[in-house]
């Protein structure tokens, strides 16, 4: 295994145990995505001051957040079948939440 594989390894047992909080406890998605958030940034920040372990450190943050967002909608998708919500609704809500986690992943908040 190289170093960057260790790197992203460990990144995402990170944001898995972060989101299994997020489950367990209710959070809200805020909290969520701000704290997975703080990880993908904290990595990234790790990345660049020891550019020796990976060349493009861009790449693996893209990597993390779409596994963080995955997660999230996936969760979102498996409360909607659990409530026996439509798949035609689950369809149309899918593209505003995941507009929704990018706007919080960026503001800190819910859209307007």
């Amino acid at each position: 295994m190289n170093c960057i594989d260790a790197v992203e390894g460990t990144a995402k047992t990170i944001i898995d145990g972060l989101f299994r909080l997020f489950i367990e406890y209710n959070l809200d998605d805020t909290e969520y995505i701000r704290n997975i958030k703080a990880v993908m940034d904290s990595t990234d920040t790790f990345l660049q001051n020891n550019r020796e372990i990976a060349g493009n450190h861009h790449t693996l943050k893209k990597i993390l957040y779409e596994h963080a967002k995955d997660l999230w909608l996936n969760n979102l998708f498996n409360k909607a079948e659990t409530y026996n919500i439509n798949a035609e609704q689950v369809s149309e809500n899918w593209e505003y939440n995941g507009y929704s986690f990018d706007y919080i992943y960026n503001h800190g908040t819910y859209p307007l």
